[in-house]
């Protein structure tokens, strides 16, 4: 497969900018900044953790637009990777495997959509952490690898109530469970199981990125549980997950 994403690269310059670019402007939308908009008149980013996600939602609006804005960040995540993986079918020149192509606009249309909710251009490049867009693009692309994040992160918050590493160990759980169950239990080929785990483990890196402020505070021990009241209402000292 290496050989022919090498050949969809060369060929496809311009559908694969086409798919990153339309998942960077859906990944843009930013579900908690709107809703916040939208209920209160504020921003949410000026509240709580200062994080534009479902968690900092959740802690100051309650679970109603908790739940809202992690649908919508969910949505735009699955119709990113679906306009990516259509982008790449029929706009790509040259006779290149449909399988491949899926797998290439797929990824990098995830990947563009999770980056456009990190950094949205319409919100003055600040927006949340990416959590629930990269469980997306596990959902769109492999739901047994999602299912399997969604229940490490479950594992780990009853044990730890702590949302961030939560997160965290769901993201690793999913990248391994992106290699091995299409490995181990569909038989397939080794190089397409290295690409999509090389695809979604980028995606992770980019939720490991934003999180290095509560990375740092859970080595420290200093990282909030969740149902806890924050000493401070400071986003240093509050901001939590998503």
């Amino acid at each position: 497969m290496w050989t022919a994403l090498l050949e969809i690269t060369r060929c496809c310059a311009l559908p694969m900018a086409l798919a990153a670019f339309v998942a960077y402007l859906l990944g843009s939308i930013n579900t908690a900044i709107i809703l916040t908009k939208i209920r209160q008149g504020g921003d949410i980013r000026d509240v709580g953790s200062g994080n534009a996600g479902a968690t900092n939602v959740l802690r100051t609006q309650g679970w109603g637009p908790a739940l809202l804005t992690g649908c919508g960040d969910l949505l735009k995540s699955l119709v990113a990777v679906l306009l990516g993986q259509y982008i790449l079918v029929h706009l790509s020149v040259g006779d290149f495997d449909p399988t491949y192509l899926k797998y290439v606009g797929g990824y990098l249309a995830g990947l563009f959509c999770i980056v456009g909710h990190l950094y949205p251009v319409y919100f003055g490049f600040r927006g949340g952490k990416g959590v629930v867009a990269t469980l997306g693009l596990g959902l769109i692309l492999d739901w047994r690898a999602a299912l399997v994040a969604l229940g490490v992160f479950a594992a780990v918050v009853a044990i730890t109530r702590m949302v961030s590493a939560s997160s965290l160990c769901g993201g690793l759980g999913m990248v391994a469970a992106t290699y091995l169950f299409p490995r181990f239990i569909d038989n397939a080929d080794p190089t397409v199981c290295g690409f999509c785990t090389a695809m979604m483990g980028a995606a992770v890196l980019l939720v490991f990125l934003k999180h290095i402020p509560n990375i740092r505070r859970i080595l420290n021990g200093t990282e909030n549980r969740f149902g806890s009241k924050p000493a401070s209402e400071t986003p240093e000292n509050t901001e939590q997950g998503e």
